[in-house]
């Protein structure tokens, strides 16, 4: 199974490690998805929305970075509106993902997707 991850590095440390692959798991605040998990915030439209709003290309079997903190206020807002509309574990999920969104912001650092 491929791993879905999202991860938030704590600081600007953390990120340029992250972005030579040394990052260790205490330098990074992350969130693991399951297939089906994963799948359903692809059918909600999850993924797209981000896209659409950050100008970014989160998709299966590849890998993104938003760190332009315009974008990531913008995805918050936007994310916000849309776990309102959606309920149970898929919307515990999107809580999450709008948390590490969150940290991205108040650590001045970035959101990675590995996908």
């Amino acid at each position: 199974m491929n791993q879905k991850i999202i991860t938030v590095p704590k600081d600007q440390e953390a990120e340029k490690a992250l972005d030579i692959d040394t990052a260790t798991p205490d330098q990074l605040i992350e969130i693991k998805l399951g297939e089906k998990t994963f799948q359903d915030l692809w059918q909600q439209g999850i993924f797209t929305l981000i896209n659409n709003v950050a100008s970014s290309n989160i998709d299966d079997f590849e890998d993104e970075r938003i760190t332009d903190e315009d974008a990531i206020k913008n995805v918050i807002a936007v994310l916000k509106t849309k776990e309102e509309s959606v309920d149970g574990e898929l919307k515990s999920v999107i809580s999450e993902i709008i948390d590490l969104f969150t940290e991205a912001l108040n650590r001045k650092t970035g959101i990675y997707f590995y996908f």
